[in-house]
């Protein structure tokens, strides 16, 4: 039971981070295509980040271990997700063609819509 919560938490979560993406996207195509690719890239560094979050630290990796383990597997998550969104961040910069301020406010609000999703989700 506690698994199957989990796993659909998981998803509402990815599913509210997507749509704010997507939101904000929609509205930087004000300001031309170049923006609304920018905040596309940084809402996907941060969406890859949390799958690979979710992957690592999932219920059925963590399922009768001790709280030692439960922790130290959620640490692991957390630094293999900072990983990812970093070096998604650099490649993403390394380009040259982005716009760097779409590019961080974009991971801002999908990271922001990871705690408005927790808030949500009951």
């Amino acid at each position: 039971m506690l698994a199957d919560s989990l796993a659909t938490t998981y998803w509402k979560v990815l599913g509210v981070q997507g749509v704010l993406v997507l939101l904000i996207a929609g509205g930087a195509l004000i300001w031309g295509p170049a923006a609304a690719t920018s905040v596309l890239a940084g809402g996907a560094a941060v969406l890859a980040g949390n799958v690979v979050y979710f992957s690592l630290a999932r219920e059925s990796r963590l399922k009768a271990r001790p709280a030692g383990r439960v922790l130290g597997r959620h640490l692991f998550a957390e630094a293999a997700k900072l990983v990812t969104i970093t070096v998604i961040l650099l490649l993403v910069l390394a380009c040259g063609w982005f716009v760097p301020l779409w590019v961080l406010a974009a991971m801002g609000v999908a990271l922001m819509g990871h705690w408005l999703a927790l808030l949500i989700i009951k």
